[in-house]
């Protein structure tokens, strides 16, 4: 018996690989975090991966326009920091979502930030007029700041209250719902 592979068929085989990757990502993160990790890591000098309730890392990268972009840039307001690649299909599918909570961070005192990982400047630069993107995008053409909040890839958002402190983290494409419950968290009700 001879099977005959479609078109269709191998997009579903590739869609599934992508949501696999980033289930097994989150749940080796998700175990990961739970071990009591040293303040320091003494072979390499860098301190441990930064957590719920640990200072957000600080930074300073170029945005889209060349200019500056810090974490001390955003200090006294809570802001939402979304890694992401033009390339990714669950950033993709999760991006109306960060344009809108975007779009009201100015009304509701916060900012959001994206971080564009293992991506190009002219990718990124296309990808944010297709999507009409709202808010600043940063980024990191050499996964400094993505290897200093240990992610393994995007999706990822960090959501950081007013004082620089992280106070949820989301690994893989976020819900309006689990958005909501993590805006509390910084002191923005919804």
């Amino acid at each position: 018996m001879k099977m005959h592979i479609t078109q269709q068929m191998l997009i579903g085989w590739r869609a599934a690989r992508r949501w696999l990757a980033v289930f097994c990502c989150a749940a080796l993160f998700s175990t990961l975090s739970s071990i009591a990790w040293p303040q320091h890591d003494h072979h390499t000098g860098q301190s441990a991966a930064p957590f719920v309730g640990s200072p957000a890392v600080p930074f300073d990268l170029k945005s889209l326009d060349g200019k500056s972009v810090g974490l001390a840039s955003f200090r006294g307001k809570p802001l939402v920091v979304n890694f992401f690649a033009s390339w990714c299909d669950p950033c993709r599918e999760e991006m109306p979502l960060i344009n809108e909570l975007a779009s009201k961070g100015a009304t509701d005192g916060y900012n959001v930030l994206g971080i564009a990982v293992e991506d190009s400047r002219a990718a990124i630069t296309e990808y944010a007029k297709e999507a009409k993107l709202t808010f600043p995008i940063a980024l990191d053409l050499n996964s400094t700041v993505k290897r200093a909040y240990r992610i393994f890839g995007p999706p990822a958002t960090f959501f950081v209250d007013g004082q620089g402190i992280i106070r949820d983290v989301v690994l893989g494409p976020i819900t309006p719902e689990r958005s909501r419950a993590a805006m509390q968290k910084i002191g923005i009700a919804r």
